[in-house]
């Protein structure tokens, strides 16, 4: 046999080595491939491609059902809480659910969690509902009649006075101002433009927040709650401008002026807390009427331009303060709970 001549277990050998070919070994690089949402094949560990919290891409665009992108946060604090109530909105109407923030994104199905006990949750229920009628009241009023969406915020006033008793007497320390600390960690990381802390929007307010009452004179401790979470620095009525920023939150100074379409009454609620869910929908849907007015008497040149400017201003501001320290306190209580047990059953899912 010849040197070139191939013998018998050669072929044999390669016969063998062309069965298996050779496969790469999948590297940690082919799981991140799609963390950004611009993968378009290979090995998928969680379905995460929809989109980043606040910038949409093309996998957003050609996705129908994809969660809408995180809205900026109002550096005004009076905008803050309608604000809130429509990430919120998202996280139960939306079929995907909503972001809270840039690290935060709560599925819909966190609130179809079975086995949670929600506290009061018939009473919470109850109130919502009185709430949205006095809202969708507020809302047929003619927003060019400054007196008389001035007389329909006062009769407002009376039901949120009504609502804000009634919770006060449920949930005990849950709402209002007192312990409300604990929803604002970050505070401490809020820095203006400068590096310096940021300033509140109200420089001549206290910084006590002892009492939350609707029928006095308001003139000298207004924006009390609020403006105590961000701390005091000193300045005058020409002084420096809050500027916040938070780490987790895209900030504006300019609140977007076309917010994501709400289309509440084609929503479908299933689940152990469908009747919530339907009812804070509902509400933090109609609650933007009163986000209406305050952008508008946040204008400089309207602002304090007369009394009934003034008592716009005033009337507002306090209803900021009531869904801030007491609606979406007791719905961020709820939805911990619920997304505490989701985050479990999942875990339990992972490693069983």
């Amino acid at each position: 046999m010849s040197p070139g001549t191939p013998s018998s277990s050669n072929q044999l050998s390669s016969a063998r080595t062309a069965v298996m070919p050779a496969l790469p070994t999948p590297l940690s690089a082919a799981f991140r491939e799609n963390t950004d949402g611009s993968g378009t094949g290979g090995l998928h560990l969680f379905e995460d491609n929809f989109h980043l919290p606040g910038s949409p891409n093309a996998a957003y665009a050609t996705s129908l059902d994809g969660p809408v992108p995180l809205e900026p946060c109002p550096n005004d604090f009076m905008l803050r809480p309608f604000w809130l109530m429509r990430c919120l909105y998202q996280t139960l109407v939306h079929p995907r659910g909503g972001y809270l923030s840039t690290k935060l994104f709560v599925p819909r199905d966190v609130w179809k969690v079975k086995g949670v006990k929600l506290k009061n949750v018939e009473d919470k229920i109850a109130s919502c509902d009185f709430l949205t009628a006095a809202l969708l009241k507020f809302a047929k009023v003619d927003t060019c009649d400054a007196d008389a969406v001035l007389d329909e915020m006062q009769a407002l006033e009376g039901a949120l006075e009504q609502i804000q008793a009634t919770l006060s007497r449920k949930l005990g320390n849950e709402v209002g101002v007192h312990s409300s600390g604990m929803l604002f960690r970050e505070a401490s990381n809020v820095v203006d433009g400068d590096g310096a802390s940021a300033m509140p929007r109200a420089t001549n307010t206290s910084s006590k927040s002892s009492s939350f009452s609707w029928r006095r004179l308001r003139s000298k401790n207004s924006a009390i709650g609020l403006a105590s979470t961000y701390g005091n620095k000193p300045g005058g009525p020409d002084g420096p401008k809050e500027v916040a920023t938070m780490p987790t939150l895209p900030m504006t100074t300019q609140p977007t002026s076309r917010p994501a379409k709400r289309e509440v009454g084609q929503a479908q609620f299933l689940g152990p807390n469908a009747h919530y869910m339907s009812s804070l929908a509902r509400m933090f849907d109609a609650a933007q009427a009163v986000d209406q007015i305050a952008r508008q008497v946040e204008d400089p040149g309207l602002r304090h331009a007369d009394k009934t400017q003034v008592g716009l201003e005033l009337c507002t501001r306090h209803a900021a303060e009531f869904f801030g320290f007491y609606i979406c306190r007791f719905v961020l209580t709820d939805l911990g709970l619920l997304l505490d047990k989701f985050i479990k059953r999942g875990s339990e899912w992972v490693l069983a």
